[in-house]
């Protein structure tokens, strides 16, 4: 059961994965970055399920 829907804009999902891959940032934040960019039912997730 999903408690949340979440939904990235082009340019949040591009910050997100920008962090995740560029320089020297907390651990804890990258791992947030992961879960949301998982998370994301954006257009970009339905593209992958096609």
């Amino acid at each position: 059961m999903k408690k949340y829907l979440v939904t990235l804009a082009k340019e949040e999902r591009e910050a997100l994965d920008a962090l995740t891959s560029k320089g020297k940032h907390q651990s804890q934040k990258i791992l947030n970055a992961l879960i949301l960019l998982g998370c994301d039912e954006g257009e970009y997730q339905m593209k992958l399920s096609e």
